[in-house]
């Protein structure tokens, strides 16, 4: 099951034309919408205080239409700092039939994204991540419906 596609060569251009836009609002001190993340060649997901640029990142990604999916899904970050560089959840948050959010374990921050890339290439292997999370939490819900669905009569 695959709720979640990343248009790769159409999320790489975004990502650049992000990049480009941040760099000048920061030059000619523009004013920068909230909702968008801050990303400049150098960016690095991992370090302190990024949490937010990931969450941002996500979003703007699905509201671009980079991520796309069904209607009623979508894909969430949350980090949670724990004085030892903290662990992060994926989530995916169903609206229909009735709202349901389905989380990831804890992992390390260290394990998000590529952690040898910088800018475009780190925020493409965040929300490679954020794909693959969301339809991993997909699968093991339809895996778990079909488990617990009754034996059919008479069988």
């Amino acid at each position: 099951m695959h709720l979640f596609t990343l248009n790769e060569e159409k999320a790489s251009d975004w990502l650049t034309d992000l990049v480009v836009s941040w760099e000048i609002a920061l030059a000619f001190d523009e004013d920068w919408d909230d909702n968008l993340p801050g990303i400049d060649p150098d960016w690095d997901p991992l370090e302190l205080g990024e949490a937010d640029t990931v969450y941002h990142l996500v979003r703007a990604a699905q509201h671009s239409g980079m991520i796309t999916s069904t209607a009623n899904a979508l894909v969430t970050f949350e980090a949670i700092g724990d004085g030892h560089g903290g662990v992060f959840h994926w989530f995916l948050d169903l609206r229909e039939p009735t709202p349901l959010r389905l989380a990831t374990l804890a992992e390390a921050m260290d394990q998000l994204g590529d952690s040898g890339s910088y800018g475009v290439e780190a925020a493409m292997a965040v929300l490679r991540d954020a794909v693959g999370a969301a339809n991993l939490l997909a699968q093991q819900l339809s895996d778990h419906m079909m488990a617990r669905k009754p034996p059919a009569p008479g069988s």
